[in-house]
């Protein structure tokens, strides 16, 4: 993970190239009223993220719901037009391209939803669904019914099944349908955001495994978006943690789960079941609702629930540091 050292939230350089490099995005949604539809203020959305992913590995992203993280998603593939910053694919800067310019860069790019029900078309047939990217770029028919097949088998289904439609699947089979679709253009990022929360427990480890070994396979690089986060230990190499529209803390999985740094990081973590009956971990329970973005308090957006507040915290935005080698946080106290 590699950020240019002169913006901000700068995080530690990899040794392998970037497929993806965002600095300094924001995404900021004006807020309407009144019968002439002025602007009355902005959600901060996002306010100032900068990571990047080298091929081949994953990056978990986690947080409250509400800070950022599908909003982040979206905007980084550029379904949501970013407010300002950077986005780069492969060393390209495609902030400002048009349609027509981006398409190239669809290709490299794609995602898999939350809900697998909703986000297929109810009407088109498995194979249809599969094959729709293919096709808008061209593919002839032939090829295409081939390539469709292929990646039936590749996710874990029958090629016969692919005249069946959405309905006449379960929620695993769904999810693996698209997963089959995010692959149809060969990409080389995928943005999965939560793929498994709506799944049953006992089907979540075999798409999450499933998606492991395509990565081994084809060299893949992830964007995970998750709640859970044994589930983004067991996939993520590296692990960011979101919180206001920002990042605040960045490290390996390891050192993260062992000695997290953040107040916020230490109540997401003390939220995780231990398995093992004789470890105790301290509960961290947090005070009080997110804050509206809307109106992020002044200093430390964290200060409002933090345990370990200090008058500093109140009216000085902390900035995201290196304390140790690869562990980044965003915290006065640290």
């Amino acid at each position: 993970m590699t950020i240019a050292p002169a913006r901000q939230h700068a995080l530690e350089s990899s040794p392998a190239a970037p497929v993806i490099e965002v600095e300094d995005l924001k995404k900021h949604f004006p807020v309407k009223k009144g019968l002439l539809r002025r602007t009355v203020g902005q959600v901060l959305a996002l306010d100032g993220v900068s990571f990047a992913i080298p091929r081949g590995e994953t990056l978990g992203l986690v947080g409250e719901s509400g800070c950022g993280k599908s909003t982040l998603a979206r905007t980084v593939l550029r379904l949501i037009e970013p407010t300002a910053g950077a986005i780069k694919v492969g060393g390209r800067d495609i902030t400002h391209l048009r349609k027509r310019e981006l398409r190239p860069y669809r290709r490299e790019m794609q995602i898999i939803f939350q809900d697998p029900f909703s986000s297929l078309n109810p009407r088109m047939s498995a194979g249809d669904i599969v094959g729709e990217p293919l096709q808008i770029h061209g593919m002839a028919p032939q090829q295409r019914r081939q390539r469709v097949a292929e990646l039936f088998e590749l996710v874990g289904l029958a090629p016969a099944q692919m005249a069946s439609f959405p309905h006449q699947f379960s929620g695993g089979q769904r999810q693996r349908i698209c997963i089959a679709r995010a692959l149809a253009l060969d990409p080389k990022l995928i943005v999965a955001d939560e793929p498994v929360s709506a799944l049953d427990v006992s089907i979540r480890a075999q798409v999450i495994n499933l998606m492991m070994d395509l990565q081994r396979q084809k060299h893949l690089s992830y964007l995970f978006i998750a709640h859970d986060l044994a589930v983004v230990e067991h996939i993520s190499r590296r692990i960011a943690v979101m919180y206001l529209g920002k990042i605040v803390e960045y490290a390996d999985k390891n050192t993260l789960f062992l000695e997290p740094l953040h107040p916020y990081t230490e109540a997401l973590l003390s939220a995780v079941p231990v398995p093992n009956p004789k470890l105790k971990r301290e509960k961290r329970i947090l005070r009080g609702d997110v804050p509206s973005p809307m109106h992020p308090p002044p200093g430390c957006p964290f200060h409002t629930r933090c345990p370990y507040v200090e008058p500093r915290c109140r009216v000085e935005v902390p900035q995201l540091r290196e304390v140790r080698p690869g562990h980044w946080v965003s915290c006065h106290l640290r």
